[in-house]
């Protein structure tokens, strides 16, 4: 099966591979899953010789999500994480650092969920465990 590179990928996912869509890509469609956020993203871009503004950076990781590329991690904190692991899986907080560490779907049992209200549907469920470090 051949590889699909990252312009296909863009395309598949139904947005136009622009300059900037391109260089967000060829960081994050590498195959290797990752917590990130923009700012993460910026300074890796700034690094690679490349400049994005934090708006353009957002602007492009909310088309990502929207179209499935990269998830978006909820946690209690004001910066949005993202997560190019977009298979069903859980995650750790470590609420001091911020970071998160991937739970795969199976190490956690879920027996009884709540009843949905109603004109709702369930889109996924996604358990994440806060940690403190003991003193």
């Amino acid at each position: 099966m051949m590889l699909m590179n990252n312009k296909e990928k863009l395309r598949k996912a139904g947005l136009r591979p622009t300059k900037q869509r391109m260089i967000i890509a060829n960081i994050l469609l590498n195959g290797i899953n990752r917590h990130f956020t923009a700012e993460n993203l910026q300074n890796e871009i700034n690094s690679s010789g490349n400049s994005m503004s934090i708006a353009t950076i957002y602007n492009c990781l909310k088309k990502f999500r929207n179209c499935g590329l990269i998830k978006q991690v909820e946690s209690s904190k004001e910066t949005a994480i993202f997560d190019t692991n977009i298979d069903q899986h859980h995650h750790f907080l470590d609420e001091e650092t911020g970071e998160l560490i991937d739970i795969e779907n199976e190490e956690i049992n879920l027996f009884k969920l709540p009843e949905i209200p109603k004109g709702y549907m369930n889109s996924g469920v996604e358990v994440l465990i806060k940690l403190k470090r003991q003193n």
